[in-house]
């Protein structure tokens, strides 16, 4: 697909039957700090479309069905138990996941990685790039606030020259813009705002076989 002069290289998903996710609203208030189950649920509906979706498995039930992990308040999603599960349930899938190229293979993995693993910015994008043209699924981890400390983890759809296309369940102060209307969340996100928003705890996470 070509956007002027930019080559737009995507995973291989019909955007009309992807089963997109929209973050639920509980009590009236829409629910936060959800990002890395609505990756893992990105990355399920991708590769497995025919378990994932309305009527199906949705990433609420990964949630509450405690598939992923224990189901905690947004203000404790710093304990990262949301995750206790996740390499266990991938697994069950045939999948894995690493974060910044280390395997997860239980969830001290999984938190020690996500405190202590390192990648550069430039890096990151040239492996994002790699994953998205071998056809595995991945995201790109950038800072919300506090130094990177507040993060934010999307799942990746496609890049081009001078951007990533991402999916995105909840509106945030990143700015991106819409690339199709009859998909809103299908976002266009600069590699220059992924650029400022990069720290020393910027990640790329990696869900497939490995």
């Amino acid at each position: 697909m070509s956007f002027g002069r930019f080559i737009m290289k995507t995973l291989s998903i019909d955007l009309a039957k992807f089963s997109f996710y929209q973050r639920e609203i509980v009590n009236g208030k829409l629910v936060k700090n959800r990002c890395g189950r609505d990756f893992v649920y990105n990355a399920l509906a991708y590769y497995f479309p025919d378990q994932y979706g309305v009527g199906r498995i949705t990433a609420f039930d990964l949630e509450h069905h405690k598939h992923l992990g224990i189901s905690v308040p947004s203000w404790l999603a710093w304990t990262q138990v949301q995750f206790l599960n996740t390499p266990k349930y991938l697994k069950s899938k045939g999948l894995e996941l690493k974060i910044n190229g280390r395997l997860i293979k239980a969830f001290q993995d999984f938190v020690a990685s996500i405190l202590f693993s390192r990648m550069s910015f430039q890096d990151a994008i040239i492996e994002i790039e790699k994953l998205v043209d071998v056809g595995k699924a991945s995201g790109i981890d950038i800072s919300m606030g506090l130094g990177g400390l507040l993060d934010h983890v999307l799942f990746v759809y496609g890049y081009d020259d001078d951007n990533l296309y991402v999916f995105e369940t909840i509106e945030t102060k990143i700015q991106y813009s819409i690339v199709y209307p009859e998909y809103p969340q299908v976002k266009k996100l600069s590699k220059e705002e992924i650029k400022k928003r990069w720290t020393r705890f910027g990640r790329v996470w990696e869900v497939g076989v490995f």
